[in-house]
């Protein structure tokens, strides 16, 4: 599978993005909210991108819960991650959320929610009340059971967004955010390695944030964070991806193709530039033309159709339990 991950415009394929999606360098596609419309539509659209790469291809999205959840209508409205660690049974909750997650977006033949998230709450505008909590030993006590529920689905989890993007004000997507302190890894760095640990983690998604106690590079760009840290000393074996690259987090990195390379050599499997096709295409000319096995660990297996899931039990149960979580934190947030 092709390194580059792309979006597409809307609710269906125009003639640049057939011939683009074509090209090898591509190996997937996120979905944001303009690609939705209804169910059939969408499974429309990923059974045209399907057809048109005629090749393994991640199909992605942000189905977090909460304000990032890219899908609403006829899907499940889940609640952000910081509910469940408001619940008495909130771990048992957090694994029913993950496995409603997981199992609604596969059976719209999608392999990826890239979740969880799992820096610390802290005031980070671009966080909040997507990370569970602002401290390292509850993150990890309700991320887990989340990542067991969506690997009960069939699905791989990406932890995001390492080594923590919690411990700044600014928003990556708005400025490039600097870290200075210099204990991020026996803190925010924690619940990652906890979880690398307990093998939990199929794939990473490193924050477009300069920690600059440790490296001048945003921690996406950044060889000392990937293959130093990540790779050597906490032994992570599974897939890493570059947050998206058209954000004004990677703008220290130069220019579309630059970017996508300086990712690429700093250890990054899969390299995702999103909402600029001019940027995305320099990148696909820049890019070497490499070959990626190891992306294909994260395809989704087989299941059912959306009309099935709904049917059963589990998840006519599951549903009804997580809408009542949603409703509570709502209710509490005044």
């Amino acid at each position: 599978m092709g390194p580059l991950m792309l979006d597409v415009s809307g609710y269906e394929l125009d003639a640049e993005e057939r011939e683009i999606i074509q090209h090898p360098t591509v190996g997937g596609i996120i979905f944001f909210a303009r690609n939705y419309h209804d169910r059939a539509q969408l499974r429309a659209l990923v059974k045209d991108i399907r057809k048109t790469a005629n090749r393994p291809m991640l199909i992605a999205v942000d189905q977090e819960g909460g304000r990032v959840q890219r899908f609403r209508d006829e899907f499940t409205l889940l609640p952000p991650a910081k509910a469940f660690a408001a619940q008495k049974e909130g771990q048992t909750l957090a694994l029913q959320g993950g496995w409603l997650m997981a199992a609604e977006l596969l059976a719209m033949d999608i392999d990826l929610s890239l979740a969880p998230v799992l820096d610390l709450g802290f005031d980070c505008k671009a966080i909040g009340d997507r990370a569970f909590s602002d401290d390292p030993q509850q993150v990890f006590t309700y991320a887990s059971p989340f990542i067991r529920g969506m690997k009960e689905a069939g699905m791989a989890t990406t932890g995001k967004h390492f080594p923590g993007h919690g411990g700044v004000l600014a928003d990556s997507h708005l400025e490039t955010p600097i870290d200075s302190r210099d204990n991020i890894k026996h803190h925010d760095m924690t619940v990652f390695k906890q979880l690398i640990d307990h093998k939990l983690l199929d794939a990473m998604m490193p924050a477009h944030v300069v920690f600059d106690a440790y490296d001048d590079q945003p921690a996406s760009g950044s060889e000392y964070w990937l293959k130093k840290v990540l790779r050597q000393d906490l032994s992570f074996k599974g897939v890493i991806f570059s947050d998206d690259l058209n954000m004004k987090g990677a703008d220290v990195m130069g220019s579309y193709s630059e970017r996508a390379i300086a990712a690429q050599q700093a250890g990054c499997d899969m390299v995702m530039l999103c909402n600029n096709r001019q940027g995305a295409i320099e990148a696909l000319d820049g890019l070497p033309q490499t070959q990626v096995p190891q992306l294909e660990t994260l395809l989704k297996r087989p299941c059912g159709e959306y009309s099935d899931l709904i049917r059963t039990e589990r998840w006519k149960s599951t549903q009804a339990t997580i809408q009542r979580v949603r409703e509570d934190w709502l209710s509490s947030q005044g």
